[in-house]
């Protein structure tokens, strides 16, 4: 029966994302939470059917994240909304695109609350069934995480996907994706220890922010990616630490299976951004030392430089080249032949004449893709650190 699950989670996607936007968002709303409560009402029914708990935690011991799973998820939940705030403060604030009217505001918490019963009854009950069954495998749990993941992907968003962009491919897969990994992720785990109840108080917290603060941070969606990978991961290790301390040695080995492994994929993202990191995708991170480009480009924002050739190039284009063994970035004033040979006018932001040298197609590096606002200034006060200390600096 299991599989009903699945199909119901299928209609309601294509329906979302399909038919239901040529509907007016009133209605949208309504359909949608009526849809969510059914998964809801249908999870619950199976569950009591084959008499399987999937609402509440199981209180067997001592919980050391809190007194509950569900008090675990909050103070993830919180973290996470803590990290996103700071985020805020240093790069600012944007008004939230939800409505706050009255009226939208009721549909809202309305289609909110179904949502979260839908998705998060269903997955308890799915791993629930898999647990009881004993095929709770790191297959099986990576396969019941991925369907939820997959709910938070919009069509919208793979309409607009391409392939032979680089930037708009790394933004899918780097904000969208990786995020909604590991967030759903954790929520898997939650559900596994302590039911629909302890994903909830993770993912309510999450989406009442989002949904009803009136004001979010405004910042490069890097950022944004990088809280919602790292958050999750963090509280993740957390219960996943206290729980192999509370449990018999007879028990850690299955309990380590059950997600272990699923959450390689965090790993398997560090090392990448290391490769990434190092220019071996074809990308390279630079930070901003000087306020030459401002304020376009300010001291501490990081520039994804791009390998090219000169002929690619064209006027207006943000460039990093080498000069004396040292390296720029600057825009491009003009681009002519020269003996045969194309060769560039750079100009500083900051400076009312273009620099005074020409730049040949051996010393252009690569050209800017987009840039990570501030990020690079963990790198200064590091070298800076170190400067003070005596340290060499690499």
């Amino acid at each position: 029966m299991w599989y009903f699950i699945i199909i119901l989670l299928t209609i309601i996607y294509i329906l979302i994302n399909t038919i239901f936007p040529q509907i007016y968002p009133f209605e949208i709303n309504l359909l949608a939470s009526s849809l969510w409560l059914i998964l809801a009402l249908f999870s619950l029914r199976l569950a009591q059917y084959q008499d399987l708990n999937i609402l509440y935690y199981r209180k067997t011991r001592k919980w050391t994240l809190g007194q509950s799973p569900i008090h675990a998820g909050l103070f993830i939940g919180g973290f996470q909304i803590s990290l996103l705030i700071i985020i805020g403060l240093f790069a600012g604030f944007g008004k939230n695109h939800y409505s706050f009217a009255p009226d939208k505001v009721l549909f809202n918490i309305i289609y909110v609350t179904t949502f979260l019963l839908g998705t998060e009854l269903s997955r308890a009950y799915l791993i629930k069934y898999a647990t009881n069954k004993r095929i709770y495998t790191t297959i099986t749990f990576t396969l019941i995480t991925l369907v939820f993941v997959i709910t938070r992907i919009q069509l919208s968003d793979l309409s607009l996907l391409s392939f032979s962009n680089p930037s708009v491919l790394l933004e899918f897969l780097g904000g969208i994706i990786l995020p909604a990994i590991t967030i759903n992720l954790l929520a898997s785990y939650l559900a596994y220890l302590g039911g629909a109840s302890a994903s909830i108080s993770y993912l309510g917290v999450l989406l009442a922010f989002e949904w009803f603060s009136p004001i979010i941070p405004n910042t490069h969606w890097t950022l944004l990616a990088l809280v919602g990978t790292i958050a999750p991961a963090v509280g993740y290790t957390l219960i996943h630490s206290a729980e192999n301390l509370n449990l018999p040695k007879k028990h850690h080995r299955r309990r380590l299976k059950t997600s272990e492994q699923g959450w390689t994929a965090v790993a398997i993202f560090s090392v990448v951004i290391v490769f990434f990191s190092f220019g071996f995708f074809g990308v390279n991170p630079t930070v901003i030392y000087s306020g030459s480009m401002q304020p376009t480009l300010n001291i501490g924002d990081i520039v994804l430089i791009q390998k090219t050739s000169i002929e690619n190039l064209k006027q207006g284009d943000i460039i990093q080249f080498k000069k004396d063994n040292n390296t720029f970035v600057h825009r491009i004033y003009s681009n002519t032949a020269d003996h045969q040979q194309i060769v560039l006018i750079t100009k500083r932001a900051a400076n009312a004449h273009p620099d005074p040298n020409q730049i040949t197609s051996d010393q252009i590096l690569g050209k800017s893709l987009f840039t990570i606002p501030q990020l690079g200034w963990i790198k200064i006060l590091i070298q800076n650190t170190l400067r003070d200390l005596g340290a060499p600096i690499g």
